[in-house]
């Protein structure tokens, strides 16, 4: 064996180390790349009920603060052009019982405030309708009235519960 056939065996061969390095220290890299993204997706699983916290925290608190400011969750906190109190009274009834028919919101009103004529709450729900807070819908031979898509709306953001 001449030098020159010596160092081109000791060149390949080194050449092959190399590679064999440069494979490895690829493999090495994938792994840990693989590894790094489960751990990733781990600790966001983890994660998500803190923030879910957080955010029910910021709903607790927002809630705390309409009910020192003004009492408790009422009409007039998110529709205040709503004066009179029976008008009021409607919309709550409306917001604890959704699709109710005249009969059943003078029930509601006459539990709530002792009294109610038939007469007053349908012209209340005419006025109510006219600022559309209220909407009437037919059913069969009877109306039913529930609160509109942007009171309710307006509602779940004041909650917290859309955006």
């Amino acid at each position: 064996m001449t030098n020159n056939s010596v160092d081109a065996k000791g060149l390949s061969t080194a050449t092959t180390i190399q590679g064999n390095v440069e494979k490895d220290l690829a493999d090495e890299v994938k792994e840990l790349t693989k590894r790094i993204s489960e751990l990733e997706k781990m600790l966001s699983i983890l994660l998500k009920p803190l923030s879910d916290a957080q955010k029910t925290t910021q709903n607790y608190l927002k809630l705390a603060g309409l009910l020192l400011d003004h009492g408790g969750l009422t009409p007039e906190v998110i529709l205040p052009e709503v004066k009179d109190p029976i008008s009021k009274d409607i919309v709550r009834v409306l917001l604890e019982r959704p699709e109710q028919n005249i009969s059943q919101i003078t029930e509601l009103v006459k539990n709530k405030r002792g009294t109610a004529s038939r007469r007053i709450i349908r012209e209340k729900l005419a006025d109510l309708e006219a600022k559309h807070i209220i909407q009437k819908q037919q059913r069969g031979s009877r109306y039913i009235y529930s609160l509109t898509a942007e009171v309710i709306t307006k509602w779940t953001q004041l909650l917290g519960l859309s955006k």
